[in-house]
């Protein structure tokens, strides 16, 4: 009997610890339910498996505040003072991670009560029984209407206490087995409230006359048994079943399935009572005690109901990702006798929500906003107490592509695209000219930020606009105050590309609100709404999450860099995104914030930098509830300013949480796009080039097939008494590279031409004041500089082999040739 008292509690305790370490963070003891009379004290315990930001309590499904819990990052103790009935009910404690929170089962505190017995107790006193020894009877005084917790009954004979090895059924009857003359006597009975220090007397008795024998007589009962016995699963039931008669009859029992029970490892049987150990959902049905003597037979059914603690046999997968603004359905089976009812929590809350309907164990969330992300439990409850599953919903941003970004966020009545301005003029009646103009003036709010825990002094706050045509935000400002205190608002001016700003110097152990306004092209502003209550806990951030490692930092143009990085997902604990850090690597102020949403992106472009400037960057992973430690950090210079205007692609960062994924993948098509360009005008140029060789090569040889005509001799011959040429080129002289002179070859074979080495032909040009005039008079000179090309010096020149025929030296170094008959002049 010990062994099942002990074995039992640890059943259920298991029982429940199974079904709620869905998530990996669970209650190892939650608070219990308790009965206490008026004016005392109560305690409350709650402890979790791990360290959370707070624990709270809940009355009633409300929050408790006076007065304050005593606890510690991962336990809390209530104590109540019960002054009155108000002070009943039950309660609960909240565990605060982040944004989110979870619930524990409740306990019930209910006031200690004894009230008298009811109508249906022993016979009138005085009531005399005549019974022949060796049967077996029972008493029962039956229960007070009302006790709390139920009363100790006590049985009495001729006013002393029987003794306590006396059987007593599940019912709460005493039996008297094989009775014998010394059991003759007045019996009476007593109901006791311990924790009232309470007694109330049965005024009823009976008496007991036993002798040897009697006159024969059929099966009856002292009083009716009861027939309805009620038992938890894996606990033991006795059922009475005591006639007496003459001769003692005999009894036999019937299951729930009409046959007949023998004694054995599941049932035990012996006068008057029948024991079923270790009870299941099975065993619950009619039993059937009958009772036979050679004057008359009697039936007796009882019907037992086993009861089972609740539990959900199957939940939510441990991490559900829903799109925002899409629908979900969760379900939740649960077992349990009687029936559990479900209940569903929202981040420790009941669900209370236009957007979410729930049909008994099936909840439908339609519309889903980012505010539903959080812990989802449901709970499943009977009259023996509730279990539940937790899980984790994460909120997938919506995704907005980056030409709508551009449009919404950054379009003002100078870049409005062709295509739009020519669909605005095609709009035709006044109705649509001052819809178009009562929209353009809209002033579109931000949303309502979310909050993520960075120290015990500091957040980040999140926020997105969504898409619009109305005014066009010039900057953001953020206010924030503790609850019930008043607003500050931040000294930045928050740029309107950035969509997260981090807020620092704030007090531990505190509720905080946030909201952001907007301040629009006009100078007026609008606030979007408030934030839910952030609580900052004290301590060191849990710093549980991996960092993502920065793989590299390219430029993509003079304003942009692009990042990639490498991050490994985890079921346990998925991110909601990344914090991008960056500032110039010249300056010591505070890093410039952006946002990544999603766990799966890997790259990202940031933008509104500042032309052929170093940027040291970094990168932390977040979650709901924390933030990463910082990757390393890499340095990574923007191109320089570009030196003519061209059109670029606009890259743009830092959107609203909904669409940073579609703008990273958007901006890498963009570079994609650049290089592609980039390459076609290379192969273009490479065409052209090959393009001109080949002519150059084709001009060069149809030149060296007419080497031999009079033509190319005499023009040759009119060159011939020519000083060298220095130039800024390239020459071989018998076959090398000299100094990057053009240099003349002098050969015994070409008659004392020289031909350039780069392929051109040297033709002898007539050039003179006056084209028209009979003479050389009005020539016009060129003179001659030896030193021309500084490449080479007077003696290479002088070094160099002289043509066949060398000029006198007292004739001019011009290039007029006075041996050829023509007035031919370079």
């Amino acid at each position: 009997m010990i062994y099942w008292e002990i074995l039992i509690p640890i059943l259920i305790i298991l029982e429940f610890s199974r079904n709620t370490s869905a998530i990996g963070i669970y209650f190892t003891r939650s608070p219990e339910s308790l009965v206490a009379p008026l004016h005392d004290e109560v305690v409350f315990d709650c402890t979790l498996n791990i360290n959370v930001d707070n624990i709270k309590w809940l009355h009633n499904s409300k929050d408790f505040i006076h007065p304050a819990p005593v606890h510690t990052n991962s336990n809390s103790r209530l104590v109540v003072k019960v002054e009155s009935i108000a002070e009943t009910g039950d309660y609960q404690c909240v565990a605060t991670i982040g944004a989110s929170s979870l619930a524990s089962t409740a306990a019930t505190l209910s006031l200690a009560t004894l009230k008298e017995f009811d109508n249906h107790s022993l016979s009138s006193s005085g009531d005399k029984f005549k019974i022949t020894a060796g049967n077996t009877v029972a008493l029962n005084c039956g229960k007070p209407i009302q006790s709390d917790p139920p009363a100790l009954i006590q049985y009495y004979k001729n006013g002393q206490p029987l003794l306590r090895t006396t059987p007593v059924s599940s019912a709460g009857s005493v039996l008297l087995k094989n009775i014998q003359s010394e059991h003759t006597g007045h019996y009476t009975c007593s109901a006791t409230n311990n924790i009232l220090s309470q007694v109330i007397n049965l005024s009823m008795s009976l008496y007991l006359d036993v002798r040897s024998s009697h006159a024969a007589l059929s099966p009856r009962f002292i009083s009716k048994p009861p027939s309805l016995y009620v038992a938890q699963k894996n606990s033991n039931v006795s059922i009475e079943c005591a006639p007496y008669g003459e001769p003692v009859p005999t009894v036999k029992w019937l299951g729930v399935h009409k046959n007949i029970l023998m004694h054995d490892n599941k049932t035990n049987i012996e006068s008057g009572l029948l024991t079923i150990r270790n009870l299941s959902i099975e065993d619950s049905g009619v039993y059937d005690c009958i009772a036979e003597n050679s004057h008359g037979k009697i039936t007796h059914s009882i019907t037992l109901q086993v009861q089972e603690m609740p539990y959900v046999k199957n939940g939510p997968s441990e991490s559900v990702v829903i799109n925002e603004g899409s629908s979900e359905t969760l379900k939740c089976e649960a077992m349990g006798t009687p029936p559990p009812k479900i209940i569903w929590y929202l981040n420790g809350k009941p669900v209370n929500d236009s957007n979410i309907l729930i049909k008994g164990s099936i909840l439908t969330l339609n519309n889903t906003h980012k505010y539903h992300a959080g812990f989802i439990q449901c709970f499943a409850c009977n009259i023996l107490g509730c279990s539940y599953w937790a899980s984790m919903i994460q909120v997938n941003p919506k995704q907005i592509t980056q030409l709508t970004s551009q449009q919404h966020y950054y379009e003002d009545s100078t870049t409005r695209s062709p295509q739009r301005d020519r669909k605005d003029r095609n709009h035709k009646g006044k109705g649509r000219k001052k819809d178009r103009k009562k929209k353009g003036n809209e002033m579109v709010p931000p949303s309502q930020p979310n909050v993520t825990r960075l120290t015990e002094n500091s957040v980040m706050v999140r926020w997105f606009v969504p898409p619009n045509d109305g005014l066009q935000i010039r900057f953001f400002k953020l206010q924030y105050k503790q609850v019930g205190g008043s607003w500050n608002t931040s000294s930045d001016d928050i740029q309107m590309h950035i969509r997260c700003y981090q807020v620092d110097k704030l007090l531990p152990d505190h509720d905080y609100v946030f909201k952001v306004a907007a301040v629009y092209s006009n100078d007026d502003n609008k606030s979007g709404p408030t934030s839910k209550h952030f609580f900052l806990s004290k301590g060191p951030p849990n710093r549980s999450l991996i960092p993502p490692t920065l793989v590299s930092a390219k430029a993509v143009d003079s304003t942009s860099i692009l990042l990639e990085w490498e991050y490994l997902n985890s079921v346990l604990a998925p991110v909601q995104g990344f914090y991008v850090y960056y500032r110039a690597t010249s300056t010591a102020g505070d890093y410039t914030k952006a946002i990544v949403d999603g766990q799966d992106t890997r790259v990202f472009v940031v933008t509104h930098l500042t032309p052929d400037t170093s940027y040291d960057l970094k990168l932390q992973s977040f979650t709901v509830h924390e933030a990463s430690n910082f990757s390393t950090i890499l340095t990574h210079k923007t191109f320089g300013e570009p030196k003519t205007s061209t059109d670029t692609p606009k890259w743009t960062d830092n959107m609203p949480d909904n669409v940073a994924n579609n703008n990273v993948y958007s901006t890498i098509g963009g570079v994609k796009s650049l290089y592609v360009l980039l390459g076609a005008v290379t192969a273009v140029i490479g065409a052209i080039v090959l393009l001109i060789f080949f002519t150059v090569c084709m001009y060069s040889k149809r030149l060296s097939s007419h080497s031999n005509s009079p033509e190319l001799n005499k023009s040759s011959e009119a060159v011939s008494g020519l000083e060298p040429l220095s130039m800024n080129g390239f020459a071989l002289k018998n076959g090398k590279m000299i100094n990057g002179c053009t240099l003349p070859m002098a050969s015994e074979n070409t008659h004392g031409h020289t031909h350039p080495p780069n392929g051109y032909v040297i033709h002898p040009i007539n050039i003179t004041s006056n084209p028209l005039a009979p003479d050389a008079k009005n020539a016009i000179e060129i003179s001659y500089l030896a030193n021309h090309n500084n490449n080479c010096s007077e003696n290479e020149i002088n070094s160099l082999p002289r043509r066949a025929m060398p000029l006198p030296s007292d004739t001019p170094r011009t290039w007029h040739s006075k041996d050829a008959k023509d007035e031919n002049y370079v």
